[in-house]
C-alpha cells in the first residue's frame, strides 16, 4: 500500500481528495493542516510556515511515498500571498527530505488564476502551453520550485489546475456552492425572489466549473498515471455553462421564483444579514455553522462579477489519459440539494 500525505485536507478541495484517497483502500493517508485532528484517519496539526515545526512534525513520515498539496494561505493582495504559500510548500519537501521519505510523485493543486483570469479578460480557451503573464502569482514560483525540487531529489510531479471548484464543504468560506446556497436561503426568508447579484456580462459570458469529485479522481489518477508526470493539467467538468441559463435550475432547489438580475456588492448588501442567518439556523434546526465561517461574499462577489469567457482548455489531461467528465448543472444542483438534506441551510 502506498503512503500520501495530504496537505491542506479541509478546504472544499482537500477534504474531496481526502475521501476519496481514504475510501478506496489503496492509500495509507496522513493528513496536515494547522487546524486541529477530525475525527478518523491520521492528522497531523502544524504550522507549515514554521520550518522547524514542519521538520519536528513530519519526522516519522519516512514511510510517505507520495505527496498531495492542496493548502492555501489568504492574504490581501496577490503580491502577499507568494512568500507564505511558496514557504508553505518548501517546508514541506524539506521536512520530507529531512524524514527521508521515499517521494515518488507530488501533485501540486494550482488553479485557473494562472491564466490571469483574475485580472480581467484572457485567451481562451487557455492551455497549459501558453506563456506565463508579469505576476505576481504565486502558483508560478510554487510550480518552479516543485520542478526543481524533483530535479534534485529524484521524484515525478504534476500540476493540476482546477477552476470555480464546486464541491460540498463547510470549513472554506471560500466556496461558491455555500455562497449560492446562502443567498438563496436569506433571500427565499426576506420574501423576495432569487436574482442574479452579478454583472450583466458574467450572466451571459461562458463559465466553468470543477466537481469537487472530479478533481479527486484527476488527483489520484495523477499520483500514479504515467501520462501525468512532468506535466500541468487543466481540469474542468468538461463542458461549459451560462449563468442565465442555469438560475432557474437552482431557484427549483430552492422552490423560489426567480426575477431579472440585480448587479450588486454581496460584501455590502450581506454585511447586516448576520441576525437573519442565525434566525434561520434556530428556527429551521440547521447545523450551526456561524455566518462568517460558511460564505465569503467577496469570493463570491469575483466570481460574479467576470463577465467575460473563462475557458480552459482540457485536451491535455484527455489525451494523457484522464477521460472524467460532470455535467455543471447536475453538479451544481446535486451539491446544493445535499446542502439542505444535511441541513446546512433550510
Amino acid at each position: 500500500m502506498s503512503a500520501v500525505l495530504l496537505v491542506g485536507p479541509h478546504g472544499v478541495v482537500g477534504s474531496a481528495i481526502a475521501d476519496r484517497l481514504g475510501g478506496d483502500g489503496a492509500w495509507q493517508v496522513t493528513t496536515a493542516s494547522r487546524r486541529r485532528a477530525e475525527e478518523g484517519g491520521r492528522h497531523i496539526s502544524v504550522d507549515l510556515l514554521d520550518a522547524a515545526a514542519a521538520q519536528a512534525a513530519f519526522g516519522d513520515l519516512a514511510h510517505v511515498t507520495h505527496l498531495v498539496f492542496a493548502a492555501y494561505v489568504e492574504r490581501p493582495t496577490m503580491a502577499e500571498t507568494v512568500g507564505p504559500n511558496v514557504a508553505m510548500l518548501a517546508n514541506t519537501l524539506d521536512a520530507l527530505r529531512a524524514a527521508r521519505a521515499p517521494l515518488q510523485r507530488v501533485v501540486l493543486i494550482g488553479g485557473g488564476k494562472s491564466y490571469g483570469e483574475h485580472l480581467g479578460p484572457y485567451k481562451t480557451p487557455a492551455k497549459e502551453s501558453d506563456p506565463r503573464f508579469l505576476g505576481p502569482i504565486f502558483y508560478n514560483d510554487q510550480e518552479d520550485l516543485l520542478a526543481d525540487r524533483a530535479r534534485a531529489d529524484g521524484f515525478a510531479w504534476t500540476v493540476l489546475r482546477p477552476d470555480a471548484v464546486i464541491g460540498f464543504n463547510t470549513g472554506s468560506p471560500m466556496n461558491l456552492l455555500n455562497g449560492i446556497a446562502v443567498f438563496a436561503a436569506l433571500s427565499k426568508d426576506a420574501g423576495v425572489p432569487l436574482r442574479f447579484p452579478g454583472s450583466a456580462g458574467a450572466w451571459t459570458a461562458l463559465h466553468q466549473a470543477t466537481d469537487a469529485d472530479l478533481l479527486a479522481a484527476a488527483t489520484e489518477w495523477a499520483l500514479t498515471g504515467e501520462g501525468a508526470a512532468g506535466e500541468i493539467f487543466n481540469v474542468t467538468n468538461g463542458d461549459l455553462f451560462r449563468w442565465q441559463h442555469l438560475w432557474t435550475d437552482i431557484a427549483d432547489v430552492f422552490e423560489m421564483p426567480t426575477a431579472p438580475p440585480q448587479p450588486m456588492s454581496l460584501s455590502d448588501q450581506m454585511a447586516d444579514k448576520r441576525a437573519a442567518w442565525d434566525g434561520l439556523v434556530e428556527r429551521h434546526h440547521l447545523r450551526p455553522v456561524p455566518y462568517d465561517q460558511i460564505v465569503s461574499w467577496p469570493f463570491a462577489d469575483g466570481v460574479w462579477n467576470a463577465g467575460y469567457d473563462m475557458v480552459q482548455s482540457t485536451i491535455k489531461i484527455r489525451r494523457a489519459g484522464f477521460a472524467g467528465c460532470v455535467d455543471s448543472h447536475e453538479s451544481i444542483v446535486d451539491h446544493l440539494a445535499r446542502l439542505r438534506r444535511l441541513r446546512y441551510v433550510p
